[in-house]
């Protein structure tokens, strides 16, 4: 108050609450990977129309991890993707056929070169089909079908000449001429891309560290294609669980998820999952699932348990129940089809053996602090404003209980959490307050054992 007042009257001092921010929506993706855009820069994507607009109709099949987590209910795609020049692009190389030359022709013998949209192992195995049609000139046009073994999806295009055959394959998904070489009839026949090559451990430690700038994202992929290097596989899921381990000092605490390769024993997935055993990362069986099991997750609230949880979107998964039981000792999380439930998460927990919901109310519990501590930034400075900082803590974990992410003990003599707020006289002229917080997070109830007497 600048003057106070002389002749007797009112004057009223206007004092704005301190209103903390609403947390950003739990269940943000951070993936990366191979993608056809690339531009090296993180993209954000919140529904699939708008993922193909951004990188490209290939990333559908270079990281497809992208449509399961959307298809599932994660809330937003933040991809930051491979570095450019990461792996390799597979190509096919296809002879000219110089009976197929047109007359007057210069004299070209090359044939056509076809190169992947994306780089990586995906489009190994692709196929270009090349057939002439039965016309009186029989150079005029042939017909060019690609086809994608792994989703069976194909294109075929008509018509088609040396000349018209780049602008044609414009509109495909999976592959575009090398502009490089020179261009020709191919001689007719099929063939498979080959030498599609994935990124070092390396280069995925490169595009996960673009995601530290990221402090909405609470899960995170590394789309890994090649799995031949058990060693590889381990150290790039090792840099996904240190990233999430030094985001959650920075108060972004954040879960990683990886999959098993794509063929092993049990007692081989069950050993991968030793060697990476974190509370903050999740290893799923079997291949192929885990975008899947990302959105699952993200479309849940933090507290809710993904266990006996429907995914979509997999196929259908099959795992014995004796593989199950396997796979749960050693904490990797099964996804397996059960009749009249589909196909749905076994288990949901993370490769300590912890349950994944426990470790995402702890990391909401956190995110919430700092959201409410930075508020009272330079107002702590006395015992009025470190008392309303508690009060907003409490109120802030009041509405947790209320939402059923922390609940008291189960015989009602602890209470769902605890605040003390306070500072020593060496903290207060260090500028210090400290703030001490227990929480209690709910735990799904994953078993039911049940006694029946039966009465005479």
């Amino acid at each position: 108050m600048a003057t106070g007042l002389i002749i007797p009257g009112v004057q009223v001092t206007v004092v704005k609450e301190v209103l903390p921010q609403q947390l950003a929506p739990s269940g943000v993706l951070g993936i990366t990977g191979f993608t056809e855009q690339n531009t090296g820069k993180v993209v954000r994507a919140g529904s699939w129309s708008r993922f193909v607009e951004v990188m490209g109709r290939a990333s559908a099949y270079s990281l497809p991890e992208a449509r399961q987590a959307l298809d599932n209910g994660v809330s937003e795609l933040v991809i930051s993707p491979l570095p450019v020049g990461a792996g390799t692009a597979a190509s096919i190389s296809i002879a000219g056929d110089a009976s197929r030359f047109p007359s007057g022709a210069t004299g070209e013998k090359a044939g056509i070169t076809l190169t992947a949209r994306a780089p990586g192992p995906w489009a190994n195995g692709l196929t270009a089909r090349v057939e002439y049609r039965n016309n009186i000139d029989k150079s005029v046009s042939f017909d060019l079908e690609i086809t994608h073994p792994a989703s069976g999806a194909s294109e075929v295009f008509r018509n088609v000449g040396s000349a018209s055959l780049a602008s044609s394959l414009e509109g495909s998904s999976f592959v575009k001429v090398d502009a490089s070489k020179a261009v020709g009839w191919p001689t007719a026949g099929t063939y498979t891309l080959t030498g599609g090559k994935d990124a070092t451990a390396d280069e995925y430690a490169t595009a996960l560290g673009r995601l530290r700038n990221e402090p909405d994202v609470d899960l995170v992929v590394a789309a890994v294609q090649d799995f031949s290097d058990r060693a590889k596989v381990t150290r790039i899921y090792g840099d996904v669980i240190s990233h999430c381990n030094n985001l959650s000092g920075d108060s972004k605490g954040r879960l990683g998820l990886g999959q098993v390769p794509t063929s092993g024993t049990v007692e081989e997935h069950s050993q991968l999952a030793s060697n990476l055993v974190s509370d903050r990362f999740v290893l799923v069986a079997p291949n192929g699932v885990v975008g899947a099991v990302a959105g699952l997750v993200g479309s849940l609230a933090p507290h809710q348990s993904p266990t006996f949880k429907r995914v979509s979107g997999v196929g259908e998964p099959t795992l014995t129940v004796e593989e199950q039981k396997g796979l749960l000792r050693g904490n990797v999380v099964p996804v397996v089809v059960e009749r009249g439930r589909g196909t749905i998460v076994v288990r949901g927990l993370t490769t300590d053996g912890d349950q994944i919901n426990v470790r995402r109310v702890a990391d909401r519990a956190v995110r919430t602090l700092k959201m409410v501590g930075d508020l009272f930034i330079g107002l702590l400075n006395n015992a009025d404003g470190r008392s309303a900082l508690k009060q907003k803590l409490v109120e802030a974990l009041v509405q947790m209980q209320k939402d059923g992410a922390i609940v008291p003990s189960t015989d009602g003599k602890d209470p769902a959490f605890k605040v003390e707020v306070y500072s020593s006289q060496q903290d207060f002229a260090l500028g210090v307050v400290r703030v001490n917080m227990a929480v209690r997070p709910v735990r799904a109830i994953d078993y039911i054992y049940a006694t029946i007497t039966v009465q005479v």
